[in-house]
């Protein structure tokens, strides 16, 4: 597969996404290597999820490659994650397929997110990751993300435990 003459677009997620993202969520938790998830909520709970994200313009982005979504960038309110949470900052969650990693598409959605973050007045982006995912960590590094705090760690659904670490990025002067 040659990637890298083929066209990427990266634009906002839709209601019509839903069951291409959805397949893409469930491919990237069945690795078992990057969520402590061992699958995505029902697909109820994102179709309700993506409703919101649609009513407030929230940034939720997909990337294609040759018109099939391979991968997504999701930032919703803190307060929209947990009860008591904050209006102002989101909460990154991020996926992209094996076959397409590395080659410039997380990066791609990223950027668009994080813009639209900006535009949209939120104060910083805060996401999870785990220690050993260097590649992650290397882009997060790269856009300016910054350790915020080392989180207990998990099991995941392969047995393995995992130190996940939480990461944010400053977007303004409150953040």
């Amino acid at each position: 597969m040659n990637i890298g003459e083929v066209n990427m677009e990266v634009r906002p997620i839709t209601l019509n996404d839903l069951n291409a993202f959805y397949a893409l969520f469930c491919e990237v938790s069945g690795e078992g290597r990057y969520s402590a998830r061992p699958s995505p909520p029902p697909i109820g709970a994102i179709e309700r999820a993506l409703a919101e994200v649609i009513k407030n313009h929230w940034p939720v982005y997909v990337i294609e490659h040759d018109g099939q979504i391979v991968g997504s960038a999701e930032a919703y309110p803190e307060s929209f994650c947990r009860p008591g949470g904050s209006e102002v900052i989101v909460v990154l969650g991020m996926q992209v397929k094996r076959e397409y990693r590395r080659h410039g598409y997380g990066s791609a959605l990223l950027t668009a997110v994080i813009e639209h973050c900006r535009a949209a007045g939120f104060i910083s982006v805060d996401l999870s990751v785990f220690e050993s995912n260097t590649a992650a960590r290397s882009l997060y590094d790269k856009l300016g993300f910054i350790l915020a705090e080392h989180l207990p760690p998990c099991e995941l659904p392969c047995g393995a435990t995992e130190q996940p670490i939480k990461m944010r990025l400053g977007l303004g002067a409150g953040g």
